[in-house]
């Protein structure tokens, strides 16, 4: 029987050597992580993969409460594919930019209310297949750091943008190494420097993660590689037997006030997902008849 990979989201607090896992729904596997504190609460946003159904990835968040996440809840369910659901404050508001490139644009979202009203309030980069957008405000001046897919696997080219007055610049080309590019989070900011975190796709999709300092930033970027983190570098605390499973990669990392969190892949049997892949391929096929 074929093997689906499938993620799971860990989390630790800062001075806590493992991690410890965070229960995927029923209906769903979790990846992508994002923290972010809003209202005075913090939460956690993910990519939920919906596999047992003929759908793709919906936006989820769960709570942080007295050293535990709770229930996922949906909050964005669009007719694409959404992952990497990057949130951040403005402004006492709450944003979001989802991966949608399947809709090829990179659009902002503002929320309304909990749990899912949403509503768009910027689109960039129309007509381009763009995935992993992360932002940067970097001596008072905002950035926008985007995947530009390639033609074959985990190929692509990582740009950037300086962002003024709700206008993109002319975009800088920053790398096209593998190894690197793809965003995996957010920029860290430790010890007065500035860190780019970036996915190792080198020798499969999501194997891990890699740290850049990074030097400058416009109009001649530079960075340089100061670590590379495998899942045989991460400790998980298994609080239930089930979950002790061999993980084979890893491709976001982030981090608030002391808590972090990164996901997690696995190779599965997963019945439901043969079924519904069955069920999706005999709709495409008979699309148009």
């Amino acid at each position: 029987m074929k093997k689906y990979e499938h993620w799971q989201i860990a989390y630790r607090l800062k001075g806590e050597k493992k991690f410890k896992l965070i229960s995927n729904p029923s209906y769903a596997w979790a990846a992508d992580p994002f923290l972010v504190e809003y209202q005075g609460h913090v939460f956690l946003f993910a990519e939920l993969y919906l596999y047992r159904s003929e759908r793709n990835g919906v936006i989820g968040y769960c709570e942080y409460r007295e050293g535990e996440f709770g229930e996922w809840t949906v909050t964005m369910d669009k007719h694409w594919h959404l992952s990497y659901p990057n949130v951040f404050v403005y402004e006492n508001k709450l944003y979001m930019c989802p991966e949608s490139y399947q809709r090829e644009e990179i659009g902002i979202y503002e929320l309304e209310s909990f749990p899912d009203k949403w509503r768009k309030v910027q689109t960039w980069n129309s007509n381009q297949a763009c995935v992993d957008t992360t932002f940067i405000i970097y001596n008072g001046v905002p950035y926008m750091f985007t995947f530009e897919l390639g033609e074959k696997k985990c190929s692509g080219r990582l740009l950037a943008y300086q962002l003024r007055d709700k206008c993109l610049s002319e975009p800088v080309l920053i790398t096209e190494d593998i190894s690197l590019a793809r965003p995996g989070g957010n920029f860290i900011m430790e010890d007065g420097k500035l860190f780019r975190v970036g996915q190792d796709c080198s020798a499969t999709y999501g194997a891990g993660l890699t740290f850049c300092e990074v030097e400058r930033i416009w109009p001649a970027y530079k960075e340089s590689v100061v670590r590379r983190l495998y899942p045989k570098d991460i400790e998980i605390g298994f609080a239930d037997k089930r979950y002790k499973r061999k993980y084979t990669g890893l491709h976001t990392y982030n981090r608030l006030n002391g808590l972090e969190v990164i996901d997690l892949k696995y190779e599965t049997y997963s019945r439901e997902e043969k079924q519904a892949q069955k069920r999706v391929r005999k709709v495409f096929l008979n699309k148009y008849e």
